[in-house]
């Protein structure tokens, strides 16, 4: 269906235009209104839509000033000019705006089908064009991202020996493999693995898909490649930009949260993690490669984990050496209510470094995988932990900082007890989220307010917030924000002297047309015709 807007100054116009005309036929239907080109641009912002139909002579902004509006910032959109017979020759300075048609207003309900039909006939012709040419740049890069990824797995396997060759072809391919990281993933409990059932073969192509563009999105704009590799594995190698190794880290550990939460709460798959040292260039893949599998090789009796690779001794921090299982002691220890044993675990792996004079790098990546571990626990345990003195990036930034070990010490136990406050409070029930959620509505609603902005207040997930609101109360949060503004709008209303526009304001909503779309929704009735039917009612 073809979304319609009519704009004129009229109601009776209007109201003809919609009854009188059937709208489906057309394949169309009429999605908002407008009485000028003012209040139609302001609808634009929020409505997709493709025919607008609008008298010429409006005041405020008339027809060609607003077809001049939509020809410079929504192209897409067709004009439908409705014109009294002596506007006849005045309308056509309108040809500059590539205006569909022009129709009299003597008998539109015959014209209007057929210049209609002719718009939409433009759209589809548009559309068509439009997937044309999708098409073939999708067959095209994705041929391009075929020979990307073959030549980048040769690359990876030390097919490709002569150095200069892998420059010259790289740069040929448009590769961006400077001061980039491999990051090796095993993905578990994925379909087509042992005990699933279904299409095995096209439910593992969608299932690996999906988490291919997954990654695309949480390495964001960073340069990334993400390719195939054994069964059930997959390897990225992400570009950060700097060439700073304290910085970079801290940045790929957060995203591997993040992927290791995806994968938990919405795909119910584990995921394991190796990753490499930093490399400088194409020249070291097989290398950087090696590292990162290497790094995943304690994931062995593990399910969602994250390990870095660490070249002292040809050792890397698995589960078996102290910096992973003291993590994952912590870990226990905190999820059982246990922090002192937490922080007592704490104290001996840092003891034992002193000791064995480890070099200090390698406690400081120790230090921020406990972390890791620790974020993630908050994330996991509750929706609602309490509020943190500091953020995950400023407590990665403090441990690369520290000038002692005692430093280190002071980061992480303060950071363990408020995972293990975090913790104590998953017991508490869903309904004291959706009481400070109300609560926030209440007191916030004549301002900017969002899902985001509250679940930001709440310090708890948007999309969990949505979902767990949804769940208790039947409502969606939107819903609910609206329905309290137009409710305290009505009380707004009441009183004679107050205007419309200044009313949407006093409840948040900055845009008057965008209010009356609102309050009609919940009401079935606009503003002025509230403000009228309770004023009548007063005085009956």
């Amino acid at each position: 269906m073809y979304k319609v807007m009519i704009v004129d100054d009229e109601p009776v116009i209007k109201k003809g235009l919609q009854c009188f005309i059937d709208w489906s036929i057309l394949e169309c239907e009429v999605v908002c209104e407008a009485a000028n080109g003012l209040e139609a641009v302001e609808l634009l912002g929020y409505y997709d839509v493709d025919i607008v139909v609008t008298d010429i002579r409006m005041p405020g902004m008339d027809g060609l000033a607003l077809s001049d509006y939509v020809h410079r910032h929504f192209p897409q959109t067709k004009v439908i000019i409705l014109t009294a017979f002596a506007d006849f020759a005045y309308a056509q300075t309108a040809i500059q705006y590539e205006v569909v048609d022009f129709v009299v207003k003597t008998n539109p309900t015959e014209q209007i089908p057929r210049a209609i039909e002719k718009a939409t006939q433009l759209l589809e012709k548009e559309r068509e064009q439009t997937q044309k040419v999708r098409q073939l740049e999708s067959k095209i890069n994705d041929n391009l991202s075929e020979i990307s990824e073959k030549f980048l797995r040769e690359a990876v396997y030390g097919l490709i020996s002569d150095e200069a060759g892998l420059f010259s072809r790289s740069r040929e391919l448009g590769l961006q493999l400077e001061n980039y990281f491999a990051v090796y993933m095993e993905v578990k409990d994925m379909p087509g693995s042992q005990g699933y059932t279904g299409n095995p073969a096209n439910d593992h192509y969608r299932f690996l898909a999906s988490i291919r563009q997954f990654l695309g999105l949480a390495f964001g704009e960073r340069p990334s490649s993400i390719m195939a590799m054994e069964k059930n594995t997959l390897l990225a190698l992400v570009s950060m930009g700097s060439g700073n190794t304290a910085v970079s880290t801290q940045t790929l550990l957060t995203i591997s949260n993040e992927i290791l939460a995806m994968a938990e709460n919405f795909r119910q798959c584990h995921v394991n993690i190796g990753i490499s040292l930093l490399h400088r260039d194409i020249s070291t893949l097989t290398t950087a490669y090696l590292e990162a599998r290497e790094a995943l090789q304690g994931s062995f009796y593990n399910d969602n984990y994250v390990a870095v690779y660490m070249p002292h001794s040809n050792q890397t921090i698995t589960p078996g050496a102290p910096p992973h299982h003291a993590a994952e002691q912590i870990a226990e220890h905190l999820q059982q209510g246990q922090s002192e044993l937490a922080v007592q675990q704490l104290d001996q792996l840092l003891e034992s470094y002193k000791s064995t004079k480890e070099p200090i790098e390698n406690v400081k990546v120790a230090c921020l995988l406990i972390a890791s571990y620790c974020f993630r626990l908050l994330s996991a345990s509750t929706p609602f932990a309490p509020e943190m003195e500091e953020s995950q990036s400023a407590v990665y930034k403090q441990i690369q900082e520290s000038k002692s070990i005692q430093l280190l010490a002071d980061i992480l136990g303060r950071l363990i007890l408020n995972c293990s406050r975090a913790v104590a409070l998953s017991d508490r029930q869903p309904n004291y989220i959706v009481i400070e959620c109300q609560k926030y509505i209440r007191e916030h609603y004549n301002q900017n307010l969002s899902l985001q902005i509250i679940a930001d207040h709440i310090h708890i997930n948007s999309s969990y917030l949505s979902r767990l609101y949804k769940k208790v109360t039947g409502e969606s949060i939107i819903d609910v924000i609206n329905r309290y503004r137009i409710d305290m709008a009505k009380k707004l209303l009441r009183n004679p002297a107050s205007k419309v526009f200044e009313v949407a304001e006093a409840v948040g909503i900055e845009t008057p047309a965008y209010f009356t779309h609102v309050f009609s929704k919940y009401t079935g009735m606009s503003p002025k015709e509230y403000k009228l039917n309770y004023s009548q009612s007063e005085l009956g």
